[in-house]
């Protein structure tokens, strides 16, 4: 065995320590985004307590129904365990008592905004601050929630989720942790390859974006934009940075037995730069579909098809060999088990044919995760935590062997990643989520060999 400093395997070596970095960041990117909006728009958690409140609430509101006080609290106890139907029945009441209650109104305004009744809370809004008795606040709460009905309501709608935060992993740059193999010979890499800890922050943002066509199919032109950043305290090779976007109408054709079934064709693009500087491009296109089985039941199916355009850089002058085309396909089905426990599956194919054999392979994976809502151990805030546990495992088979690596192997590898998500929502807007995961792959080659263990801390805001 000798010790290896020969640059250009070093080059090739880095840039194929960032691909492996690339794949680990397309998972976490999936599992940071989907939590920065999993929890954030929960309602009040239903604890034994509240339910009792509520029950002597309810009992009492019966007994004396003109009663201004008594109405009050069952209207208080029915919101807390999120019974806004009974609380808008109860405040309505106290209504035709005295019309003339603008924080009343207020409150019935809010709580059919958050049914979806956008009219209906509109009208108790209007009236709320036209109130002679209205306040300062009651004015500037009402006006808050008039701009976001018309912002629902209109033809052109945005929504979004945000997450920052510090993200620490054992193996920040996926690099091996023995010897590793040059053109078939064992070899001691230079340190700079080999496995590194680090720190780093991350930023994860994914902006909707919802244009109602006006159409008798339900028809609607989505866009979405979604960004993923790294920067490393000390490992820069393994900064990363991700745009995807895409855009395409969603229709529903079909009548009959598949009315329920939504098409979406799209078109997509992608930008990936490592260690600060581009390493391709990618676009093309698709069609997604999506369908309930039943009432708890959802499945979705994802084709498309892109073009992966690489660019020679510094670390990697011929990167431009590992340009090619990627089909895919993604099927995933969520199910409701109970009202706090749901299980989501997911598979998917791949084939990416470069312009070389030995950077061509095909790819398949399967995933697993139960997420569980429970009442909030602290007592913060009433609304529920949210835990989430997953698994996944991957496949990848390189076509032919890579001369520069080890001219007789062929590359193979498999991936087997956990995970752990905790999410608590702060209100309706703002969360902090905690993750640690851990990927271990093991492959037919050393020098795509590793393990990682990877913990995170971060704010998520829904917009």
């Amino acid at each position: 065995m000798v010790a290896c400093s020969a640059n250009p395997w070093h080059s090739r070596t880095r840039y194929a320590h960032n691909l492996r970095w690339m794949r680990i960041f397309e998972f976490s990117i999936v599992a940071v985004v989907l939590a920065i909006s999993s929890a954030q728009a929960q309602t009040p958690w239903t604890s034994g307590d509240a339910r009792a409140e509520y029950d002597a609430a309810f009992q009492a509101s019966q007994r004396t129904p003109a009663d201004t006080a008594t109405v009050l609290r069952y209207a208080e106890a029915a919101i807390k365990v999120n019974d806004l139907e009974g609380a808008i029945s109860a405040l309505e009441r106290l209504l035709l008592i005295s019309g003339d209650q603008p924080r009343v109104k207020l409150e019935l305004g809010t709580l059919y905004y958050r049914l979806g009744s956008y009219e209906a809370a509109r009208a108790y809004f209007e009236s709320a601050r036209s109130s002679g008795r209205a306040t300062t606040e009651i004015k500037q709460r009402a006006d808050e929630y008039l701009v976001a009905i018309d912002s629902k309501t209109g033809k052109s709608q945005f929504s979004g989720d945000l997450m920052a935060g510090l993200r620490y992993s054992t193996n920040a740059n996926s690099g091996p942790t023995g010897s590793i193999r040059s053109a078939g010979i064992p070899v001691v890499p230079n340190p700079t390859f080999s496995e590194r800890p680090d720190f780093s922050a991350f930023t994860a943002m994914n902006v909707r974006h919802r244009y109602d066509l006006g159409r008798q199919d339900s028809g609607t032109l989505e866009s979405n934009f979604a960004l993923y950043a790294t920067r490393q305290f000390q490992v820069t090779v393994a900064n990363v940075a991700v745009v995807d976007v895409s855009t395409g109408p969603r229709m529903k054709p079909f009548e009959g037995w598949a009315e329920d079934v939504a098409l979406k064709p799209f078109l997509t693009g992608r930008y990936v730069a490592v260690d600060d500087m581009t390493s391709y491009w990618a676009y093309g296109t698709g069609v997604e579909a999506t369908a309930p089985l039943g009432s708890k039941i959802g499945t979705t199916l994802a084709l498309f098809g892109r073009q992966r355009q690489f660019v020679n850089n510094s670390d990697v002058p011929t990167n431009n060999q590992n340009t090619g085309v990627e089909a895919a396909s993604i099927f995933d089905l969520r199910a409701e088990l109970t009202s706090t426990l749901w299980l989501s599956f997911n598979a998917n194919a791949m084939r990416y044919s470069a312009v070389t054999a030995w950077e061509s392979y095909g790819e398949f994976g399967i995933g697993a995760a139960m997420t569980k809502r429970f009442v909030d151990p602290l007592g913060i805030n009433g609304r529920p935590w949210q835990a989430t546990a997953n698994i996944y495992t991957l496949i990848a088979n390189y076509d032919q062997p890579n001369p520069v690596v080890d001219p007789t192997v062929a590359r193979s590898q498999t991936d087997l990643g956990l995970g752990m998500l905790l999410t608590v929502p702060l209100d309706e807007r703002f969360s902090l989520t905690a993750q640690v995961s851990y990927v271990q792959r093991w492959a037919s080659l050393s020098n795509y060999a590793y393990n990682a263990l990877t913990t995170l801390v971060g704010v998520g805001w829904r917009f």
